[in-house]
């Protein structure tokens, strides 16, 4: 009687779903990126705006309409101007514009552009325009024997606003595999707490505060990193350690 009744109330189920045919045609590829190769009497022109631009007495929604114009368009003639307006201008969210219209120009010369910039004194200090500058290095040709240049980037210090910079950081070792940040990914993988907290040496508890809440918003990254140069997951420093005391990377 009980399986009469269940089979009865099985038979009013909905049915299954139906999966799609195999053989339904993909989704469209996304069409790549075109920017305009402007000639030379026209980037002539949008470079003069930029440098104007630059000036102290421009206005904010005149320095924006010297980027708009900028935008989706390519030439060796703006690299210079653009890169002046990441060096000097006042406004934090103007050149971070800047720097992100840099990678838009002609290789190679935007990558040594971009590289001189991360050196600059005049933007250290300046973590988010950092990170476009990073960004912009990864997509513009970045090479292994360029990670000397950024390496000392990641800890400086885990302040709130140099977060972007640490995660544009992790996006550019997992795109290339960059062997040579391990021992920094070991470092950041776990969650951070002092060892001992009675050592006069050991951080305030300020520093383990910020590193804290850095680490919980780039710590998949890490461990996406990790995974795109040892095909493997860790969950802990400790064991990626052991792995790689196994499997030594070449």
């Amino acid at each position: 009687m009980l399986a009469c009744l269940l089979m009865s109330l099985l038979s009013w189920q909905d049915p299954p779903p139906v999966p799609p045919p195999s053989d339904a045609p993909p989704a469209p590829a996304a069409k790549p990126r075109v920017l305009e190769v402007l000639d030379d009497k026209v980037a002539k022109q949008v470079a003069a705006e930029l440098e104007k631009a630059v000036g102290g007495s421009a206005s904010m929604a005149a320095k924006n309409r010297a980027l708009d114009r900028v935008a989706g368009s390519s030439h060796a003639l703006l690299l210079k101007p653009l890169a002046n307006i990441v060096e000097k201008d006042k406004s934090i969210v103007i050149r971070g514009r800047a720097a992100v219209l840099l990678r838009d120009q002609p290789k190679p010369d935007a990558l040594d552009t971009i590289r001189k910039l991360l050196k600059s004194s005049k933007v250290q200090g300046q973590p988010g325009v950092l990170a476009e500058l990073v960004r912009g290095m990864s997509q513009c040709g970045y090479e292994p024997k360029q990670w000397a240049e950024i390496a000392s980037l990641f800890e400086v210090d885990y302040k709130t606003e140099r977060v972007t910079l640490q995660e544009a950081l992790l996006e550019l070792i997992t795109t290339h595999k960059e062997k040579q940040a391990i021992d920094l990914l070991l470092r950041n993988l776990d969650e951070p707490t002092p060892e001992n907290v009675h050592d006069a040496d050991n951080p305030p508890q300020e520093y383990w505060e910020a590193r804290w809440k850095a680490w919980s918003v780039w710590k998949s990254k890490v461990k996406d990193a990790l995974f795109a140069i040892t095909g493997q997951r860790f969950s802990t420093a400790s064991e990626a350690t052991a792995w790689l005391q196994k499997n030594p990377l070449r």
